[in-house]
C-alpha cells in the first residue's frame, strides 16, 4: 500500500477496494515503526482517525462519488505551518507549547478538500537550515539510511511492479554477500529517478519491518532541509502528500535528497497566510509528493487568490494539465561538472557524473559535463 502514487490511491478510495481509515491506520503504524527517523515532531493520530472516518462516510454514500478532490488522503505538514489542532513549534523551543488560534490557508485547503491530517514534520529550527538538523527535537534521518547503515544484510532492494522503490527483510548474508549487497545497493541508488521512491516492508501488513534503530548515532544519512521530515515523511510511505515550505531551495533540497517530488511554486500562486516566515519576499509554501502528476493534483486543489494574503496572484488560477505524450527523446542534457567532479564525493553521486543512466534508458537522450564558469 505505500507504494501506491496519490493519483492510484484517489482511484481505489472512490472504488471502494480501499478504504480512508484502513489507509490512516497503516500510515500511522508505519510512522511509529520509523518512528527512530525523527520524521515528525507530533502526530495527530485522535484526530487523523476521526477525520478518516468522516472521509469514509462521504466516500461509501451510494450512488455518489466523492465531492471532494482528496477525500481520504493523508498528508503531513512542516511545523512552521500553522494548525489550530495541534502544536506548531518551527522546531524552537521558543514555540514549544504554541497553539495557533486559525489554520494556516494551505492547511485549511487540504482538510477542506478531504484530506486526513496524520502530523507535524520536523524541521531546521525556524526554516533556517539545509539539512534537517538544528531541530530543538533532533535531526531528521533520511530513510534511505536503510539502505547504506552498517548491517545490509538485514535489507534487500528491489522493485515492485510500478517500478516504485522497495526494501524487503532478508536472512543474514555471508560477508562476501554483503560486499556484493553492498555494491548492487550504490548501484541502485543511481535508479531512484526512475519514479515515485518509497520504502515498503516484504509484507503489506507492515510485519516485515521492524522498528528502525541505528548503531550508533553517526550511522544515518541526512535529508537536505529544511523541510527534512516532510519529504522523509513522503519516501517512508507515512504520507501520500506532505508541506514544505521553499526559501532558497528548502523543498526541493530535501526531495532530491530523499528521492520524491518536491516543487516550490511560482511567489503568488500559493498563499503564505499562517507559514511562519523566515523571508517574507522570498518564502514558498512547497509540495512534496512521489510523482510530478501527484504535484500537480495537490497545486490544483490549493492554489489561488486568498484574501489573507495580498501577495497572491488575483487573476482566476488556470489548473495546470499535465500532456501525457511528454517525452525526453531527443533532449540534451547538461550537468555542471563542478557538482561532480571533486574529491570526497560518495560512489553513488560520482555514477551520475556522465550523466544519469536512468534518463538515457529512457530514450534518445544524452548528458553531457559543462563547465559552470562564465
Amino acid at each position: 500500500m505505500a507504494s501506491l502514487t496519490l493519483k492510484e490511491t484517489l482511484v481505489r478510495l472512490r472504488d471502494g477496494r480501499l478504504n480512508a481509515r484502513e489507509l490512516c491506520e497503516r500510515c500511522l503504524a508505519r510512522a511509529n515503526k520509523l518512528s527512530s527517523l525523527n520524521m515528525y515532531i507530533s502526530r495527530t493520530e485522535r484526530g487523523a482517525r476521526q477525520q478518516a472516518e468522516r472521509a469514509d462516510q462521504c466516500l461509501h454514500k451510494s450512488g455518489q462519488e466523492a465531492k471532494k478532490a482528496l477525500e481520504g488522503i493523508p498528508v503531513a505538514f512542516k511545523d512552521n505551518l500553522c494548525t489550530r489542532d495541534a502544536p506548531t513549534t518551527c522546531a524552537s523551543r521558543m514555540l514549544l507549547d504554541y497553539r495557533p488560534p486559525y489554520d494556516a490557508t494551505m492547511v485549511s485547503r487540504m482538510l477542506d478538500s478531504g484530506a486526513v491530517l496524520v502530523g507535524k514534520t520536523n524541521l531546521d529550527e525556524f526554516a533556517m537550515g539545509s539539512g534537517s538538523t538544528d531541530s530543538i527535537v533532533g535531526p531528521v534521518k533520511n530513510p534511505w539510511t536503510l539502505l547504506f547503515q552498517k548491517t545490509p544484510h538485514r535489507y534487500r532492494f528491489r522493485a515492485n511492479q510500478s517500478g516504485c522503490c522497495q526494501l524487503e527483510t532478508s536472512p543474514k548474508l555471508s560477508e562476501d554477500e554483503v560486499k556484493v549487497r553492498r555494491r548492487g545497493l550504490h548501484t541502485s541508488a543511481s535508479r531512484l529517478s526512475q519514479s515515485s521512491t518509497v520504502l515498503e516492508p516484504a509484507d503489506q501488513s507492515g510485519s516485515g519491518l521492524q522498528r528502525l534503530s541505528f548503531e550508533d548515532d553517526s550511522d544515518w544519512l541526512v535529508t537536505g532541509g529544511s523541510s527534512g521530515g516532510s519529504a522523509a515523511a513522503v519516501a517512508s510511505g507515512t504520507a501520500l502528500v506532505a508541506f514544505g515550505s521553499d526559501t532558497g531551495g528548502s523543498t526541493r533540497n530535501p526531495a532530491s535528497y530523499c528521492g520524491v517530488v518536491g516543487l516550490k511554486p511560482t511567489y503568488g500562486l500559493l498563499s503564505r497566510h499562517g507559514l511562519i516566515p523566515l523571508v517574507n519576499s522570498m518564502d514558498v509554501p512547497g509540495i512534496v509528493t512521489k510523482t510530478v502528476e501527484d504535484a500537480a493534483i495537490v497545486l490544483n486543489t490549493v492554489a489561488g487568490h486568498d484574501v489573507q494574503d495580498s501577495t497572491t496572484v488575483t487573476d482566476p488560477y488556470q489548473p495546470v494539465q499535465l500532456d501525457d505524450r511528454f517525452s525526453l527523446e531527443g533532449v540534451h542534457i547538461g550537468i555542471p561538472k563542478t557538482l561532480t567532479f571533486f574529491p570526497g564525493v560518495n560512489d553513488p553521486v560520482l555514477a551520475m557524473r556522465g550523466g544519469s543512466p536512468v534518463i538515457s534508458e529512457r530514450g534518445n537522450t544524452s548528458c553531457t559535463g559543462v563547465s559552470d564558469r562564465v
